[in-house]
Parts: structure tokens; sequence; C-alpha cells
């Protein structure tokens, strides 16, 4: 019977040392499996951002190119009133100054109430 309990020993021996090598294969092949999700994940996340890096910076540019037209059509808009007011007072003196008192009238008279 001395047999029998060193044979099952050995046998239980076996199975415990197949099973810790099979948990360290297993311990070995999660490893593995977590730095590719973590890779992959940090290559989606990349080209994501890269993407949307891309994305933003049209957008701003766009928006960049469209303030610097509205601002050119401000001025210019700005220089042709300077300009009309300028002729107007170098062609029409008298007018310009009955309408600058008009107006100065008006925002008076608003002004008051």
């Amino acid at each position: 019977m001395a047999t029998s309990t060193s044979t099952t020993s050995s046998n239980g021996s076996h199975a415990k040392d197949a099973v810790e090598r099979e948990f360290e294969n297993l311990k070995d092949d999660v490893s593995k499996l977590t730095q590719q999700v973590a890779a992959l994940v940090s290559a989606t996340g990349s080209a994501a951002y890269s993407r949307a890096r891309r994305n933003l910076d049209g957008v701003i540019s766009d928006a960049s190119g469209k303030g610097q037209e509205a601002v050119d059509a401000v001025k210019d808009v700005t220089t042709t009133i300077g300009d009309a007011v300028e002729d107007a007072v170098y062609k029409r003196p008298v007018t310009t100054l009955a309408m600058a008192a008009g107006i100065g009238f008006l925002i008076g008279a608003i002004w008051r109430r």
C-alpha cells in the first residue's frame, strides 16, 4: 500500500505541476493579449487624435480666412464711406453742414426723452 500512496502522490504532484504550467501559460497569453489590446487602442486613439487635429486645423484655417475676408470687407466699406463723406464735404459744404445739424438735432431730441 505504500506504493499506492506514493503513486497517488506522484500522480497528484504531476497533475499539480501540469495545472501550474497551464496556469503560467494562461497568464502569459493574457499578458500578451493585454499588450496587443493596449497597442491597438493606442494606435486607434492616435489615429483618431490625428484625424481630429487635422479637422480642427482645417476649421481654424477656414475661420481665419473668413475672418480676414470680413476684416477686409469692413475696411473697404469704411474707406468707401469716408471717401463719400469727404467728397460730399468738398462738393456740397452747405448741404453737409445742414445734414450734420439735422442729425445733431435728432440725436439731441432722442437723448432728452
